[in-house]
């Protein structure tokens, strides 16, 4: 799978994670769609660095424990920016990334699985 179709696949994966968590929730946003599309947004930020570092640490490191570090990583950074552009609360927008991230990296690891 190249690194453009991984990264398209993420984005809608984790848009409509993060819309049915904030959806089924009922959190106070700029709306649930503004979730999604911040999502998708952040995903398109952080899934070429996301690529470029699991290309590197996947051959040095064992996988699960680079996996690990490196979606931990994302989960971070992604909530911050699903906050900041949806202006959802910090917990919360934590809580959408995880949750959107997780089926992210299972959908993945069930097409390509682990490396």
């Amino acid at each position: 799978m190249s690194g453009f179709d991984a990264l398209v696949i993420s984005a809608l994966v984790e848009a409509a994670l993060a819309f049915l968590v904030t959806r089924t929730l009922g959190w106070e946003s700029r709306g649930d769609f503004h979730v999604a599309a911040a999502s998708a947004a952040a995903t398109a930020i952080t899934h070429p660095q996301l690529w470029a570092a699991a290309l590197w640490a996947y051959d040095r490191f064992p996988f699960w424990q680079s996996a690990s570090i490196l979606e931990s990583a994302v989960v971070v950074i992604e909530g911050v920016l699903i906050a900041w552009m949806a202006q959802l609360r910090i917990d919360r927008a934590m809580l959408a990334s995880l949750v959107a991230n997780s089926g992210s990296l299972a959908i993945g690891l069930w097409l390509v699985g682990p490396s």
